[in-house]
């Protein structure tokens, strides 16, 4: 390959991996100021209650498709949602009553 032609590569690649690194930090400082607006509302009693979405999409002849989306509050801890993976992938030999 010609150094033009690699020069002109380059700079494409450069292009390429700039635009994924500022979308990346804007999406993370995005999330942040989103996370930080939602806990002001903890004292509030309607915050405190199940989140929905629903979406509804049309299609052609008459097909309709309803999504609903239920968000809860409670999430379970970290240790045991790696623990359902892991022993996905890992069989484990102990009682169920552990996983």
């Amino acid at each position: 390959m010609k150094p033009a032609r690699a020069a002109v590569w380059n700079a494409r690649a450069a292009l390429v991996y700039s635009l994924g690194a500022w979308t990346t930090l804007g999406a993370l400082i995005y999330y942040r100021r989103l996370q930080k607006g939602s806990t002001e509302n903890e004292n509030d009693p309607e915050a405190n209650q199940l989140r929905k979405e629903v979406h509804t999409k049309e299609y052609p002849f008459g097909l309709t498709v309803r999504t609903e989306i239920t968000y809860k509050e409670v999430q379970p801890p970290l240790t045991q949602l790696l623990r359902r993976v892991v022993s996905f992938f890992v069989p484990d030999d102990g009682p169920p009553s552990e996983k």
